[in-house]
């Protein structure tokens, strides 16, 4: 092949280049082919969970059960958290590359919570809506399902945040939860650079934008993310076009695409009072009530493990770190990693580093191996 290459090139070729000028032109070629499947049909897709089934469904809450791989799964199951505003495929992005497959295939019986798809008649929906109502409810129905007496819940970033609060509201609920994981979920809200710097001086245009569209739309929520990170933004293009020869790469990229582009409208009263929280830094100073209950950190006696991102320009680690100092639960675990706040749970690395802690921590606290028969309930009243 190498002296076709050479015949055309009209020049002679150093033969210890020839493997990496064969594998170059291949490179070349994948990416002529590769780009214009995407030409044809505007993106790569990735595929979806076959396993994913769901449970219960509304307007505001969806409950997944992601089908156990094996005949027994440890008997507490875990539920995954999402933030508000995005979707849940962070915890999910590809069969290769997924957080939920991780969870299956070593044993664990996995569960997903979607906030859905808030829009301007939904301004009314607050915080306490999100974590006393759906997310208790979510629990209670997963408890149902999966037979179980407690869970573990694994949020990411304020789906962290609400796991840490349902189980701060009192004695009662806390004995839903056994363990709980913090991925990039602020506690310590003293000091958000980024929100100090873009929303905390300007507290009266963002209100009177709430007012009129009844939310933070979405594309604003994309903007302000690509804000974050202005040169990340700007040099993905080029690292994808030098990729594009990797079609399983291409695929990851797509689905991350997907997520990042694929940001949910932040509900008007649920920013409002987000906004509050923040600036009197509730949680830790307990002030903070949700449907009259105080939410008191001292409440919370869940096992606990956090993760933060030392390039994280949305959460510093500080304000996830801090959460030990007013909490009572005698097993807590900090882990701080050098992630920003979508790499800590998306990159390559992840899977090695953050995925790989959750499961060998998840394994020592969530009991024995039941029978996974047990959990095969269609749909969850």
């Amino acid at each position: 092949m190498m002296s076709q290459y050479r015949k055309f090139l009209n020049f002679e070729v150093p033969k210890d280049l020839e493997p990496i000028i064969q594998k170059e032109l291949e490179k070349t070629l994948l990416r002529a082919i590769n780009g214009l499947e995407i030409a044809i049909k505007k993106d790569i897709q990735p595929p979806l969970n076959k396993n994913k089934k769901l449970l219960y469904q509304e307007k505001y809450l969806t409950l997944y059960h992601y089908l156990p791989s094996q005949e027994n799964v440890y008997d507490v199951p875990v539920i995954l958290v999402p933030p508000l505003m995005t979707t849940t495929d962070i915890f999910d992005l590809v069969p290769e590359h997924s957080l939920v497959n991780e969870l299956v295939n070593n044993g664990f019986n996995v569960y997903l919570v979607d906030f859905g798809k808030p829009d301007r008649d939904d301004s009314h929906l607050k915080i306490d809506d999100y974590i006393l109502n759906f997310l208790y409810r979510a629990v209670h129905m997963t408890k149902k399902h999966a037979d179980a007496k407690q869970v573990s819940l694994l949020g990411f970033c304020l789906g962290g945040t609400f796991s840490i609060i349902y189980g701060s509201v009192s004695l009662d609920i806390k004995n839903d939860v056994k363990n709980v994981i913090n991925i990039a979920g602020p506690v310590d809200l003293k000091c958000l650079p980024f929100f100090n710097l873009l929303f905390k001086p300007f507290k009266k245009e963002w209100f009177n934008l709430v007012d009129k569209f009844g939310c933070i739309p979405k594309e604003l929520l994309t903007f302000i993310f690509q804000l974050s990170d202005p040169i990340g933004y700007l040099r993905r293009p080029i690292h994808v076009i030098d990729k594009a020869w990797d079609r399983d790469f291409l695929v990851k990229h797509q689905a991350l695409n997907n997520f990042f582009n694929n940001f949910q409208n932040l509900p008007g009263t649920a920013f409002k009072q987000s906004f509050e929280i923040i600036v009197s830094n509730e949680l830790v100073s307990g002030k903070l009530k949700l449907l009259d209950q105080k939410v008191n950190l001292a409440n919370f006696q869940s096992n606990l493990l956090a993760f933060s991102g030392s390039k994280d320009t949305f959460i510093p680690p500080d304000s996830v770190r801090e959460v030990h100092k007013h909490i009572s639960t005698k097993d807590f675990q900090y882990s701080e990693l050098p992630f920003g706040h979508i790499s800590i749970m998306g990159s390559d690395k992840a899977r090695d580093t953050t995925w790989k802690t959750c499961v060998d921590w998840l394994k020592i606290r969530s009991g024995e191996f039941i029978n996974s028969k047990s959990s095969t309930a269609e749909v969850v009243n």
